[in-house]
């Protein structure tokens, strides 16, 4: 254990406090442990060392046994696979008389230590929290929230479920929850399967199989009440040159760049007449047009219940937007309408973020009002019950938002013409706030560069390296973060920093001058001189305080977003174009000379901010005005 290391986010948890802290500690506190492994941002330390700083320094949170179980099992995190020691240690509490035990014996110890307190099954949802926490950005597990709404659109789930591509078993465990006696789930991944079985194995009967499901089904005779799934993305070499004649494609054999539709006839293939299938796919799964044969089958037989498009940006792994088929394995009669929900108005303004409460209302409210009447009450942009034979275009394409009927903005012929009036006295304006110019001389000038002016004291460079916790509700009341993107984009930051203990950021004052790390398309750069001082410094912009009696800051902002400065800019591979203030060129010119084309500059500045304002303010109203001719809703004037 002598060697056994924990990062700084790890120190955090055993303090109870925020990964910030931890990095004031280090600058602070002379004696705190030096780092032994990495370097910069991501360190290790020695946990004994950490330990004994910690509870010299009465930061040391209580130590329960649970606390205990989790600052080893961080301890070890680097040293083995996590998802190995959890599914050690899951399958160890399930039947610690014939499983093996943990190999470290400090585990063991932990583990016995708190059994004793806590029953099984919870303590190992606990393992199975902690674990999925720290492996949020790989898609190994459905989010719980997920898996839950699954199941409530599955309910009433009847005795027998089957998940064949279960991961840790969250759809399972849902399941089980929600009633089910008997769960069967099968998984490539042979720890997770393990460790799925050894879960599950404490809340129902049934089992975890492992291996591919399409390639080498392990429940071949089974047929069960429902059919849950959530199956690997991108999961291209599902044995389409081996499958070619099974029995499971009784809607068309998928081609081999639709794997998610041999996935859904697999679940079919195991639902007994008139169960229910409930999958999370890709959302071009219902539009890709090599899977429109196999989707008018699917209409045609009626097997198609529903298709929900939930919010992109709902998972924390992937950007890419999911749907939920909700589908029957059909036993008699046809084709059914068919329930469309758009959840996108539910979008979360950070990855895996969402408002799960919010949005499990408005789709198992539309879903229930469905299922009990066979049609929903429509409302524009976000639900409506089609006929299948309205589907059954060319294309079969089942994206809900192709199909909802458009919602009706409400617009005030009154206030609409206000604001054309508005806009035609401010483009009217714009041109008198250009300033004159006139020819100047081409004079030979010397010049400096900003790192130069940094050595010189005139400026001062800053950025910021670490990570900031904004907090982006509503009632947020924290200084609001200016990020590279805000101002590459010319936008004003919405994020706010969150009330916790973190590295003191960076304050910014007027007459700060920040430019992101990233030029724009053209390689300028994008310069704001700060006015306000309600800001903090966020990731990817750099910070130039400007002296203001040896440098005009807005002359400096000016040269900072005029061309010509190509040696301070590097292109990546992607073709981004990256910038160094600091190899920045600057004339060099007397204060009041400079203060003059300050002046003139910052007109410029003005003039380019109001035009952009200006154009999306036009934008809109023509957009307005457009819908309400097109709707009746306005009329041309007189």
């Amino acid at each position: 254990m002598s060697e056994s290391l924990v990062t700084a986010a790890e120190i955090a948890r055993m303090a109870g406090v925020g990964r910030a802290a931890v990095s004031n500690w280090r600058r602070r506190h002379t004696d705190f442990p030096e780092p032994v492994v990495g370097s910069g941002a991501n360190p290790a330390f020695r946990l004994p060392e950490v330990e004994q700083w910690l509870r010299a320094q009465g930061k040391l949170a209580a130590d329960s046994s649970e606390d205990a179980l989790w600052r080893v099992l961080e301890a070890h995190r680097g040293e083995a696979d996590p998802t190995e020691l959890v599914t050690t240690v899951t399958a160890y509490l399930r039947d610690p008389d014939t499983a093996e035990p943990p190999r470290e014996p400090r585990i063991r110890e932990a583990v016995d230590a708190l059994a004793d307190d806590e029953s099984p099954t919870e303590l190992v949802e606990q393992l199975c929290t902690w674990l999925f926490e720290r492996q949020q950005r790989q898609h190994l597990v459905t989010p719980p929230e997920l898996a839950e709404l699954m199941i409530e659109l599955a309910a009433p789930v009847g005795t027998t479920v089957l998940d064949p591509a279960c991961g840790a078993g969250n759809l399972l465990h849902a399941a089980a929850r929600a009633g089910a006696d008997t769960v069967f789930g099968q998984e490539i991944d042979p720890t997770l399967a393990r460790l799925a079985d050894a879960r599950l194995g404490l809340h129902a009967a049934g089992g975890v199989r492992g291996g591919d499901a399409l390639r080498a089904d392990g429940y071949p005779d089974l047929r069960a009440d429902t059919v849950v799934c959530d199956p690997p993305f991108g999961y291209r070499d599902w044995g389409h040159e081996q499958l070619g004649l099974d029995p499971r494609w009784e809607y068309g054999f998928p081609v081999k760049g639709e794997p998610e539709l041999a996935w859904v006839q697999h679940c079919l293939a195991h639902a007994r007449p008139g169960g229910t299938v409930v999958v999370a796919l890709p959302a071009g799964v219902a539009s890709r047009r090599p899977g429109r044969a196999i989707r008018q089958a699917l209409l045609r037989r009626g097997a198609v219940r529903a298709v929900v498009a939930l919010p992109a940006g709902v998972l924390m792994s992937t950007g890419i937007a999911i749907h939920l088929w909700v589908l029957k394995n059909p036993d008699a009669g046809g084709a059914e309408p068919v329930l469309l929900v758009d959840t996108g108005h539910h979008a979360p303004r950070r990855r895996g973020r969402v408002d799960w409460a919010a949005l499990n209302e408005d789709v198992l409210g539309a879903w229930r009002e469905f299922r009990d009447t066979g049609t929903v009450s429509e409302v524009a942009g976000r639900r409506t019950s089609v006929e299948p034979i309205d589907l059954l275009d060319e294309d079969v394409d089942l994206t809900p938002a192709r199909h909802l009927p458009q919602p009706r903005s409400e617009l005030d012929a009154a206030e609409l013409d206000g604001t054309r009036r508005e806009l035609g006295r401010a483009l009217a304006d714009l041109g008198r706030s250009l300033p004159a110019v006139t020819a100047g001389t081409e004079e030979a000038r010397a010049t400096t560069t900003v790192h130069d002016l940094a050595r010189a004291q005139a400026v001062v460079l800053r950025s910021w390296s670490g990570a900031l916790e904004t907090d982006d509700t509503a009632d947020a009341r924290g200084p609001r973060v200016l990020t590279g993107r805000d101002v590459a984009a010319g936008a004003e930051p919405t994020a706010r920093l969150a009330p916790t203990e973190q590295e003191d950021p960076v304050r910014l004052v007027p007459g700060d001058l920040v430019v992101p790390l990233v030029a724009a398309g053209d390689g300028r750069p994008r310069a704001r001189v700060v006015d306000t001082d309600d800001l903090v410094l966020g990731p990817n912009l750099q910070l130039i305080r400007v002296d203001p009696e040896q440098l005009d800051v807005h002359f400096l902002a000016g040269q900072l977003r005029a061309g010509g400065n190509a040696r301070a800019r590097s292109t990546t591979t992607s073709g981004v174009h990256r910038l160094d203030v600091r190899r920045i060129e600057i004339p060099v010119l007397p204060l009041e000379r400079q203060r003059r084309l300050g002046a003139v500059f910052r007109r410029l500045a003005e003039f380019d901010a109001t035009l952009h304002h200006l154009t999306a303010t036009a934008d809109t109203l023509t957009r307005q005005l457009t819908d309400g001719l097109a709707w009746g809703v306005l009329a041309p004037g007189e």
